[in-house]
């Protein structure tokens, strides 16, 4: 097991002055969170993300997104392949 969470209800769950009842709930509550977590993995691999984990941010009036008399980028390069300006 594993998170910070899942340690803290372990720790609860051999503190002794505990019920049976409140020991059994902190034992439904951590499966609850285990198979929760399995889901988000499961699904993560049939659905992996697009996002490699970073992310880039432009704002919509950059210097970097105009375009010279010709519509053509004033920017260009490998590195503004994917970067697009839409009108609104």
């Amino acid at each position: 097991m594993c998170g910070p969470g899942l340690e803290m209800l372990e720790i609860m769950m051999e503190d002794n002055n505990l019920t049976k009842k409140q020991k059994e709930e902190l034992e439904k509550l951590q499966k609850e969170i285990v198979d929760e977590a399995k889901k988000v993995v499961e699904n993560y691999v049939d659905n992996p993300s697009n996002i490699s984990g970073s992310t880039i941010s432009i704002h919509q009036n950059s210097p970097f997104l105009d375009t010279d008399e010709n519509n053509e980028p004033r920017h260009s390069g490998s590195r503004w392949t994917k970067v697009i300006k839409t009108k609104i």
